[in-house]
């Protein structure tokens, strides 16, 4: 392959990861508007008040074979975009799993960061390792 064929390929696959990642960040833009929008509709207010463990561990296990193909570091970003997302109209309404929030004792590793039921099906042998608290421990029947 010549230096100037390798080149033209080069640029080709470049511009088509900035359509992905163009497309990545309208996503994000669409996502935290219809997240906020489902916060409106529950309407309540209080500790973890948005959140739903019955509707995540239910969207969890529909994607559950993208989730198990992603990397910690994936599982990570997308568990973060939807702590931000569902804590964005009122902080302290979602549980901050990036906060440790739901551990009683952490080493600080990144799998510990994640959504618990999150880790519970893409890397049941990382959640089974989580030092859940109290608070928590009902994540253990999901």
């Amino acid at each position: 392959m010549s230096h100037s064929s390798r080149e033209s390929e080069l640029a080709q696959l470049r511009e088509a990861l900035a359509q992905i990642n163009s497309e990545y960040f309208l996503t994000l833009k669409e996502r935290r508007a219809i997240t906020l929008k489902i916060q409106e509709k529950k309407g309540s207010s209080g500790r973890y008040s948005h959140y739903d463990p019955d509707r995540e561990a239910e969207i969890f296990l529909l994607f559950s074979n993208e989730l198990k193909n992603l990397t910690m570091k994936e599982l990570l970003s997308f568990s973060l975009v939807m702590e931000d997302h569902a804590s964005a109209m009122a902080p302290g309404s979602y549980p901050a799993w990036s906060s440790f929030s739901q551990l009683s004792t952490h080493n600080h590793e990144l799998f510990e960061m994640i959504n618990p039921l999150m880790l519970k099906v893409s890397r049941p042998e990382f959640f089974s390792r989580l030092a859940l608290t109290q608070e928590f421990r009902f994540l253990k029947d999901f």
